[in-house]
């Protein structure tokens, strides 16, 4: 009980203070800390558990294999297959079907996943979809279509969860026809009224297909509307171009009370650069943290230094640089040493220059941009003076 409510300390205790602990005891705490996504607490207590001589039994071998998949832990995780499948546990419990395939999958090792499934004699949705969802994953979308057809096939209704990742693989290719086919089969069930995780996929997959006129409509047709929703159409925008649009609905979703996240700056920080918004976009990157409390990460750096990059805003681009916390700043400097080529700052590109070099003296693409910087300048003569650039004394061949 403890455990199920995420208590866990008390569930040590009163596992602690047991006079006799069996493998349910140990199973029920090992899968309370699994459900909450306390991989290496879950393995601890199995350690232990086995430890103190207790044989663990096919609800902890399910438990385990989650906290492997959870950990990417895939050696592990085929030692626990494999004792199972010696110990006879697949024939007899069919809820450890569903944990094996789900772990080969998040570790991606899909070949074992469909050797799994396919050795299956009991198979159903959530089998499914932790197969289905595997190859969304890795990547192939096309063969997670051709499962979830072979899926209904086989007399399996599909649920909401099949359903998102379905709509996240029709959009990861293009498949706009399919989606609009699994867009179909979810009016027929009611899903977009009852499950926002299936409404935000549809409107993804209808923002990366292009169809923004539909997207705008089923976010519209949504009774709740989240940040991810919003962000799903407010990022298609931006990636076809339309810009003001992105901006439009950045401005509407505040608007309905939606705070935006990190996702959200991070798209339009970046539509602010493409649109040479600097005023807007820097305002923007400080209502990050002072208004919705969200520290920029490097890519919210990245783009604000673009930015000023992009309209020549040289020298607040080298004060925000020199503010930002510690990340790894080179492609930063690299940017702002174009910048300063594209507007001819030799001081800002030297001071660029210098800092991309203390990464690596002979970084390609800085001591290219700085040679082109000094002859377009027309400053030639002074390009010994950087490092990379002195010539070095020859060497007489001794014969």
């Amino acid at each position: 009980m403890y455990a199920k409510c995420g208590d866990f300390s008390k569930a040590q205790d009163v596992l602690q203070n047991l006079p006799f602990r069996d493998v349910v005891s140990w199973s029920a705490l090992i899968a309370g800390y699994a459900k909450e996504g306390q991989a290496e607490q879950a393995l601890k207590c199995f350690h232990r558990m086995q430890h103190e001589g207790i044989r663990p039994n096919a609800v902890t071998y399910a438990c385990i294999l989650k906290a492997y998949a959870a950990l990417g832990v895939l050696n592990e995780g085929k030692k626990i297959h494999d004792v199972v499948k010696n110990q006879g546990l697949l024939q007899n419990n069919v809820e450890l079907g569903t944990p094996l395939v789900d772990m080969y999958a998040k570790c991606g090792a899909l070949s074992k996943v469909k050797c799994v499934f396919d050795s299956l004699l009991h198979r159903d949705v959530v089998c499914w979809n932790a197969l289905i969802v595997g190859y969304m994953h890795d990547g192939q979308g096309e063969r997670a279509l051709d499962y979830f057809k072979r899926m209904k096939h086989d007399g399996i209704t599909p649920n909401a969860t099949t359903y998102a990742c379905m709509l996240k693989a029709c959009a990861s290719i293009g498949a706009c026809d399919e989606g609009q086919k699994i867009h179909d089969e979810i009016e027929r069930q009611g899903l977009l009224e009852v499950d926002i995780m299936v409404g935000n996929a549809l409107v993804d997959m209808y923002a990366k297909c292009g169809k923004l006129s539909k997207a705008q409509e089923v976010l519209h047709q949504l009774p709740f509307r989240d940040v991810v929703s919003w962000n799903a159409l407010i990022t298609g925008f931006a990636q076809g171009g339309l810009g003001e649009q992105a901006l439009s609905y950045f401005e509407k979703m505040q608007s309905e009370g939606i705070s935006p996240d990190a996702v959200s700056f991070l798209c339009i920080l970046n539509v602010c650069s493409h649109l040479g918004l600097v005023d807007k976009g820097y305002e923007y990157f400080v209502n990050m943290t002072t208004k919705y409390g969200i520290i920029p990460n490097s890519e919210c750096f990245t783009c604000i230094i673009d930015l000023f990059g992009r309209t020549g805003h040289l020298e607040k681009a080298v004060q925000l640089i020199q503010e930002m916390p510690i990340f790894d700043q080179s492609a930063n400097w690299i940017a702002l040493l174009s910048a300063s080529h594209k507007w001819g700052d030799i001081k800002v590109g030297r001071l660029a220059y210098e800092h991309a070099a203390q990464v690596d003296r002979m970084h390609g693409p800085a001591v290219l941009l700085m040679a082109n910087m000094y002859s377009s300048a027309e400053w030639g003569e002074h390009l010994n003076e950087v490092p990379a650039f002195k010539k070095q004394p020859c060497c007489k061949l001794q014969i």
